[in-house]
């Protein structure tokens, strides 16, 4: 069919963007317009399209998740929308996963059961994971389960549904009732051998893994891996001294090695050398200036793309972490900021948060942590011809997150975090209270934990002392701050290392990525981090903040 006008149309979406036909029109060409709609939330010119013989199946070439008309229409949560579509010849087989993984993150029971009644037996299978956390309502466990999806069925990554229920901390305990009593398999294992009570056991869910264990689950026998003793540094200069160096050569690698920017070793490392170097420490600046060419030509590749609604791989939780990063290392904005930023935007839901992509605790499956890091990103790189817009959504995220209740140390921190990098200061009675409850959850060791049932760690323990510094306005000279520098002082290896154990079901396929500890370098990375921003930040002889979150 002929569509007048179609390149201006579609680059009208994109307003935002710095230029606005060039970039937008060259890639949106090759795209079919009705899906360019749907993704962009046109829904009322997409049915106009519909009713003047659009093609229902397009699909978008990203590489991604290939979306379609279907698949987006559910990621809206608008289920008479859904299944007009359907109703029209829209294929839930052909819009697969995503669909599936769309209407969980919205939060809608009735686009799932609707996806439920028209997808085949391997498509339900397929879309198994969206048992995943916050989406583990018990009527679509149970509408899945009836429609034939086997309850010893495991997701695309290995990892059976139990594993999934039983790892989450929000997930109903009567999603994890459902699949026993619908015979899931209770002693199954993942590689390293741990089954779905030993994630209950790890995460402190003791009613699932109760229930689990009377059931006849066993804890499996995985090999644990046991790291070398502590060798407390004398001094924060000289633990940094041995962690910087480590933290930016694995920086280095595991961008060459995977090919994206990770939280954990690359966004994470570009704020602790931006904190560290702020407060007189000493870090690689070769390599320094080398990672920002590599991450600033990474996210070029995904302008286009993002022009157009498909985003970098965990979507708006893993471009907020990157644009935050950047923003610590000062990167000007440009056209793919601008494009990212827009991206970043469009994912805001009505309320004023950020939904987190999946759940990967401690790092991610917090709308709070998300919430934060997003509205940091908007601050910085919102494009100026739409600043006013932007900064009506930076309003939203912050009344949002100024109601939001904590119940994480991880979500305590983003939470005084977030509403300090838009501005509110430390004589504000929310960012008072925080402090209160943050310090009043220091454990007798000097350390803090990630949640009630676990130890204290280097991770709760690093982040917890940049929110008090950062958002608090608390002195390094602070009794709690000085104990839990203390903490992270005696706890650090030789290697300069903090060791974590992982506590998030294995998703992405194992290799090695430049840090120590194996199957728990990842989390291991991302705390080392947290410690050394914390210990850079004791350094009272210099004013530098974190900035990052600034």
């Amino acid at each position: 069919m002929a569509w007048s006008s179609a390149e201006r149309q579609l680059a009208a979406f994109a307003p935002e963007a710095r230029y606005p036909f060039q970039p937008v029109t060259k890639f949106m060409r090759a795209v079919p317009p009705l899906l360019v709609a749907t993704i962009n939330g046109h829904f009322d010119l997409a049915k106009s399209m519909l009713d003047r013989g659009a093609d229902l199946s397009a699909k978008s070439p990203a590489p991604n998740g290939y979306a379609t008309v279907l698949s987006e229409a559910a990621r809206t949560g608008d289920e008479s929308l859904l299944r007009m579509l359907i109703e029209r010849g829209g294929d839930v087989k052909s819009a697969g996963v995503l669909a599936f993984s769309n209407a969980a993150r919205a939060e809608c029971t009735k686009c799932l059961e609707i996806l439920i009644a028209g997808a085949d037996r391997r498509t339900l299978t397929m879309a198994s994971a969206i048992l995943s956390p916050p989406f583990g309502d018990a009527r679509v466990v149970k509408a899945l389960l009836e429609k034939g999806v086997d309850a010893s069925a495991r997701e695309p990554k290995g990892n059976t549904l139990l594993m999934l229920a039983a790892s989450s901390d929000a997930m109903p305990v009567e999603t994890v009732k459902a699949l026993i009593e619908r015979g899931a398999d209770l002693n199954a294992k993942t590689p390293d051998g741990k089954t779905a009570l030993d994630f209950a056991k790890m995460i402190g869910r003791n009613p699932i893994a109760d229930m689990l264990a009377k059931a006849g689950a066993k804890q499996g026998a995985a090999t644990t891996y046991t790291p070398p003793s502590p060798k407390p540094a004398p001094s924060a200069r000289a633990a940094l001294e041995r962690s910087i160096p480590l933290l930016q050569r694995a920086d280095s690698i595991f961008l060459e090695k995977s090919g994206c920017v990770s939280c954990h070793h690359n966004t994470f490392t570009t704020m602790t050398v931006s904190v560290a170097r702020k407060n007189g420490f000493k870090v690689d600046e070769q390599i320094a200036r080398e990672q920002q060419k590599r991450i600033g030509a990474y996210i070029e590749k995904w302008r286009e793309r993002a022009l157009q609604g498909v985003g970098i791989p965990g979507e708006s939780n893993s471009i907020g972490y990157i644009l935050t990063a950047q923003a610590a290392e000062n990167y000007p904005s440009d056209a793919t900021t601008d494009a990212l930023a827009r991206f970043v935007a469009s994912q805001q839901q009505p309320d004023g948060r950020w939904q987190a992509f999946s759940h990967r605790p401690p790092m991610g499956g917090s709308d709070i942590a998300i919430t934060a890091v997003a509205t940091r990103s908007l601050q910085v790189y919102a494009p100026k011809a739409r600043r006013a817009k932007y900064e009506r959504a930076v309003s939203r995220a912050v009344d949002w997150l100024k109601k939001a209740q904590p119940r994480t140390t991880d979500e305590r921190v983003f939470q005084l975090l977030g509403l300090a990098s838009a501005g509110v200061k430390p004589d504000n009675e929310i960012i008072k209270k925080g402090v209160r409850e943050l310090i009043a959850e220091q454990r007798d060791d000097g350390g803090w934990a990630q949640i009630a049932a676990l130890a204290s760690d280097a991770y709760a323990t690093g982040q917890a002392l940049v929110a008090l510094r950062d958002a608090g306005g608390v002195p390094a000279t602070d009794q709690a701050y000085k104990r839990g520098v203390e903490f992270l002082l005696k706890t650090q290896l030789e290697d300069g290392s903090w060791y974590i154990r992982s506590r998030a079901v294995p998703l992405q396929p194992y290799f090695e990525g430049g840090f120590p500890h194996g199957n728990d370098q990842w989390i291991s990375a991302a705390a080392t981090n947290w410690a050394a921003m914390a210990l850079a930040l004791s350094n009272d002889s210099q004013k530098g903040k974190y900035q990052a979150a600034r």
